[in-house]
């Protein structure tokens, strides 16, 4: 399953949740447990969870093609694409731990993975290289959704994306750094308007956090 297939299975996601309502009848539940600091629509904030629900989900194949497009030229094609095929796997074949979980309900935490998983890696690469593989910052975004999904569950999806993510580090070990003379990525400018997915404008909008620092909304 590629990107295209991964649009496709988004898509069928999107139409379960037209047809059943299933996951806005969810929301509607937990409006009363939101936290302070996310900020919905008042006149319809169950349509305005369900929005970014359906974006944040239909992001997750714009991140993919974008690290892809970034990645190769600094030579960090072959480690990219062992992350795309770990989140297209979430989508081809869920984990256990998502087995039961259906139309845009499931999607949302299938998605909430994938992000995850980009996330880590992403930081190990930064940490580890000194270079992020993009310059990608979904952690508003990824906050609300571990919100939304509940603490306890969304602990367990952190875990199994933790240990896949130790899993692809380590088939990392022993690989050198990109040789130099391998072409630079594009300015940060040119990258968000080549890729507006690398900017996190979903969760900008609905998650205000504190000037200096972060808060928990767990």
């Amino acid at each position: 399953m590629d990107t295209v297939n991964l649009r496709a299975a988004i898509a069928d996601a999107l139409d379960h949740e037209r047809r059943t309502g299933e996951l806005a009848y969810l929301l509607q539940g937990r409006l009363c447990r939101l936290h302070c600091t996310i900020h919905v629509n008042p006149r319809d904030p169950t349509a305005s969870l369900l929005a970014f629900v359906e974006d944040y989900v239909q992001r997750v194949p714009e991140l993919l093609d974008a690290l892809r497009d970034i990645a190769e030229p600094q030579g960090n094609g072959e480690a990219v694409e062992a992350i795309i095929n770990r989140c297209v796997e979430f989508f081809a074949n869920p984990p256990t731990l998502l087995v039961g979980h259906h139309g845009l309900n499931g999607a949302m935490n299938i998605a909430y993975m994938a992000h995850r998983l980009i996330e880590e890696m992403n930081d190990h690469h930064l940490l580890s290289r000194g270079q992020a593989l993009a310059p990608i910052d979904t952690t508003r975004s990824n906050l609300i959704i571990h919100h939304l999904i509940g603490e306890g569950y969304a602990n367990q999806l952190d875990e199994a994306v933790h240990l896949i993510a130790v899993e692809l580090i380590n088939g990392w070990r022993g690989t050198t750094t990109p040789p130099r003379g391998l072409q630079q990525s594009a300015p940060l400018p040119e990258l968000l308007r080549r890729w507006p997915c690398l900017r996190d404008s979903l969760g900008s909008d609905l998650l205000q956090l504190p000037a200096y620092g972060t808060t928990s909304i767990h």
